[in-house]
């Protein structure tokens, strides 16, 4: 499936640590994460071959490309019917807890915040740093950005570097008539 990108915006607690563990336990509550499930039953393999079909079919292709085209058709067409025919399983359960989840979904993940553990100075896996002031600056010259602010600079795809690696992600203070008013949380993960 691929990683995916999430971002959260929360009301501003001077504990990061607690905020971003009150905010995992609402996704998981609110059970708002995917499940390696949920992707299997997404995928829509006859819609693909449909697409593939169509694309083989533009004469000014390459013939190569057109029969690279067929083929993905067939192959997908393969996956439709044999998803259709498989003996139908029953869900998993819901899992109790956050740890349950994440043991259950191993390396997929949850393309989530559920995915972050904890808060660390500098980047690593499985956390959330603060984004860097000389960085913050530079996207938000006051150094005090508004929700309106973030919301723009990362909508525009500006923080993209900074969100963009696999099992991380970035917080950033979010200012309110110059007192901190919510804090965004935004990251990659899942596989």
């Amino acid at each position: 499936m691929g990683a995916s990108g999430w971002s959260y915006f929360v009301p501003y607690e001077a504990d990061i640590s607690a905020a971003l563990q009150r905010l995992r336990e609402d996704v998981f509550a609110r059970g708002d994460y995917a499940t390696a499930e949920d992707t299997i039953a997404a995928m829509d393999w006859e819609a693909a071959a449909k697409q593939n079909l169509e694309w083989a079919k533009n004469p000014e292709l390459p013939p190569k490309t057109r029969e690279s085209y067929l083929a993905a058709a067939s192959d997908y067409r393969k996956r439709h019917w044999a998803q259709v025919l498989a003996p139908k399983q029953p869900p998993a359960p819901k899992p109790r807890s956050i740890d349950e989840l994440l043991d259950q979904e191993g390396a997929e993940g949850t393309h989530s915040i559920l995915d972050i553990r904890s808060i660390s100075p500098k980047a690593k896996v499985g956390a959330i740093s603060p984004f860097p002031p000389d960085k913050l600056r530079r996207f938000f010259p006051s150094g005090m950005p508004s929700h309106a602010e973030i919301e723009e600079v990362y909508e525009f795809g500006s923080l993209e570097k900074y969100v963009s690696k696999r099992w991380r992600g970035i917080y950033i203070i979010a200012y309110n008539d110059g007192k901190p008013d919510e804090i965004f949380f935004a990251g990659c993960s899942g596989d």
